[in-house]
């Protein structure tokens, strides 16, 4: 099993604010950074957690969470 984290930053589309998510992604097979930056820099700039889960992973194909806060709530988004 091979684990992958990093953060990246989004904008909200309903509070305009800039969150940052923590992301970690789990799986079997070996997965090419340069792949998972390029996916992240084309990853809409716009975009709710959730969608960036759901976007993450049907472009990864992995298990995919994305940790972040928003107005003190924390929201956790798993994709298996």
């Amino acid at each position: 099993m091979n684990t992958y984290e990093t953060t990246h930053r989004a904008a909200c589309p309903n509070g305009k604010l800039i969150d940052t998510y923590e992301i970690k992604i789990t799986s079997h097979n070996t997965l090419i950074v340069e792949d998972l930056m390029e996916i992240l820099a084309n990853s809409p700039k716009e975009i709710y957690q959730e969608d960036l889960a759901d976007h993450l992973r049907a472009k990864i194909g992995a298990k995919v969470e994305v940790i972040g806060w928003h107005y003190r709530i924390k929201i956790t988004c798993t994709r298996e």
